[in-house]
């Protein structure tokens, strides 16, 4: 008979689920929905942390865990420095400590980490550095992915949104066209899930549960709450015309804040409500499709129960055709 006093220390997490993206794929309305219903979550044993989440100067949280993963990022760390301690490394460690903590005394099984710092191709360190943080629990990978024209082009988008000069193509070969961009959807993800030593891989096609992300995710990772309230739209994309006048701002001499507030005023008038990937020229859609095949394949291949191809060049010439929808 075993007569040992039953420890009082709260069991350790079974499992980790980062959602490491992409970018342009509901991100931010899904890290807000998780963020919004953590209390709905914490009841189905699933525990989504404030810790790590940037707020913003008018204290609105993002949602997402974008400290936590800024502090051991290559670069993301640099629009974070008024948030991060300056020994990054040990504010990572201690704030995933203080998540799995927290998450053990709400007898949660499973912890959720959402952020597009994520979605890249990184040092072997920093893999590791999460796998580590939250060791002994197995890890599983989810990953929501755009046709690969509409990523681009709403990438972009963003991108100008954000002070962008450049043209699309010149942007595109500088940033995205090469091996480690975001664009090799499947080297962003298997390196994910090699370096975790992930159970499962979760890939998701935002076009088919774009009505949703938040259902899909819940539904995803097997997490039992409301999924039939709507998730809002939190960051719009602009029109064909309010792409030209951000680059006009964008290139202009006006100061940096001054940019910002007239680049505010274009994004109030100028929403896009229809297919981005319109915006492409054939020879630039052409060349997406062309730079993600291999990756594509691979995709089907190891994560996917489909018959290839993941996307249809033909369905993305096809809607750029379409005329935009009136606003």
């Amino acid at each position: 008979m075993d007569n040992e006093t039953p420890s009082s220390e709260p069991a350790p997490i079974k499992r980790v689920v980062i959602h490491i993206g992409s970018t342009k794929t509901g991100s931010s309305a899904l890290q807000t929905a998780l963020f919004k219903r953590r209390e709905e979550l914490a009841a189905a044993g699933v525990h989504y942390s404030r810790l790590g989440v940037h707020f913003g100067p008018d204290g609105v949280p993002s949602g997402a865990h974008h400290l936590l993963s800024a502090a051991i990022h290559p670069g993301a760390w640099r629009m974070h420095t008024g948030d991060i301690p300056e020994d990054r490394v040990g504010y990572f460690n201690e704030t995933a400590r203080r998540i799995a903590a927290d998450a053990a005394a709400e007898n949660a099984h499973t912890i959720v980490l959402s952020s597009e710092y994520w979605w890249g191709s990184f040092p072997v360190s920093m893999y590791r550095a999460v796998a580590a943080a939250f060791a002994p629990a197995r890890f599983e990978v989810v990953a929501f992915i755009r046709r690969q024209d509409e990523w681009a082009m709403s990438s972009y988008l963003q991108a100008v949104k954000s002070g962008e000069t450049r043209d699309f193509r010149d942007w595109a070969e500088r940033a995205l066209f090469k091996t480690g961009s975001g664009l090799n959807y499947f080297r962003v993800i298997n390196r994910w899930a090699y370096l975790t030593h992930a159970q499962k891989v979760h890939v998701l096609r935002y076009q088919d549960v774009k009505d949703n992300v938040f259902a899909a995710f819940c539904d995803t990772i097997g997490a039992d709450v409301d999924k039939t309230i709507p998730v809002a739209r939190v960051n719009p994309s602009p029109s064909a015309e309010g792409v030209q006048l951000l680059l006009e701002i964008n290139r202009s001499d006006m100061t940096d804040a001054e940019k910002k507030a007239e680049r505010a005023q274009v994004m109030g008038k100028h929403r896009s409500t229809g297919p981005l990937a319109m915006l492409l020229t054939a020879e630039e859609r052409e060349a997406t499709f062309k730079e993600s095949r291999e990756s594509d394949a691979l995709i089907v291949r190891r994560f996917l129960d489909r018959e290839p191809p993941l996307f249809d060049l033909e369905e993305a010439e096809a809607e750029a055709r379409a005329p935009e929808p009136a606003p």
